[in-house]
């Protein structure tokens, strides 16, 4: 098989770093994310930069028509976007580099695909060290994972403020042992003779457990405080990412493209040694994120 060496173009080799089914940045789905922002007057977002990102609501009943004072041109005020402010803040960077001696030797993709998912999870890392019960209004506590099982996932939903969320956008993150034992229990396997369900794709256990929004397996999960977990109407915390990245200047000191996954834009960037002549990568990853409602997150903890 060929290799992608080091001196190929950098685009292709940005083609050949994402080529990942996941990453990392997975597990921030269940959040509200605005990717590739623009600024509030219109303009690229970037480092440095503060944007906002929408928070969506819609509570209260439908009511009866009525020709006079009810009718199509009627609206209702019980729906609303807020905007919340999050600050592109964060620069994090991992680099390699290839001794000019190697440069047809190495294979440099998939060591750059290692290090985009170390990126992404430094990324992910930052924002769940977010889910903190000091952060938000309601904590559920659900026992050892030993105990966890399908009936306590039904159970969560006797949380007052876990019932208030909308059935359609409530969602369920649960750690790696926590998802496991879930999918261990015989409720969940014995409708699949084959091998347990996943997970995301659990048609069984999302029709009595009322989690909409999906239920998600996250191995980068904080584990600070016995968080094992959260619940979420997906407007607890608020990310954003710039739409444009630095050029160069000169053009001359970085060869420079994007990888992107699932909305997410990496900056790849190749520079030269001239004095040893080895090649150096850098992977780099420009992000904001904070607390957008504190009722919009419940963390799960072990005790």
């Amino acid at each position: 098989m060929a290799i992608t060496v080091a001196n190929a173009p950098i685009n292709l080799i940005g083609d050949k770093v994402a080529v990942q089914n996941n990453l990392a940045v997975d597990d921030l789905v269940p959040f509200s994310m605005a990717l590739g922002a623009s600024t509030a007057g219109g303009n690229s977002a970037q480092l440095g930069d503060t944007v906002k990102v929408p928070i969506y609501s819609a509570t209260g009943d439908a009511t009866d028509w009525n020709s006079s004072t009810h009718n199509y041109g009627s609206v209702d005020g019980t729906q609303g976007v807020t905007f919340k402010d999050v600050a592109i803040d964060q620069r994090i960077l991992k680099t390699i580099e290839i001794d000019e001696m190697d440069l047809f030797k190495v294979d440099v993709a998939p060591i750059l695909s290692l290090e985009l998912e170390n990126v992404a999870r430094t990324a992910v890392d930052r924002v769940m060290a977010l889910v903190t019960p000091t952060n938000f209004a309601t904590t559920i506590t659900v026992g050892s994972d030993t105990a966890f099982d399908a009936g306590k996932v039904i159970d969560i939903r006797k949380e007052a403020q876990v019932r208030k969320y909308n059935s359609a956008m409530r969602k369920l993150a649960l750690n790696v042992d926590y998802s496991i034992a879930l999918q261990q229990d015989p409720v969940i396997n014995n409708h699949n003779t084959l091998r347990p369900v996943d997970l995301p794709s659990n048609v069984i256990l999302n029709s009595f457990s009322k989690f909409g929004g999906g239920l998600y397996e996250s191995e980068n999960m904080t584990s600070a405080n016995n968080v094992v977990g959260f619940v979420t109407n997906g407007n607890g915390i608020a990310i954003a990412t710039p739409s444009a990245y630095q050029s160069n200047d000169p053009s001359t000191t970085f060869e420079q493209t994007t990888v992107s996954y699932n909305g997410w834009d990496f900056l790849l960037r190749r520079t030269k040694d001239t004095d040893t002549g080895a090649v150096r990568f850098t992977i780099e990853l420009q992000f904001g994120f904070a607390v957008a409602d504190e009722l919009g997150i419940c963390p799960l903890i072990s005790a």
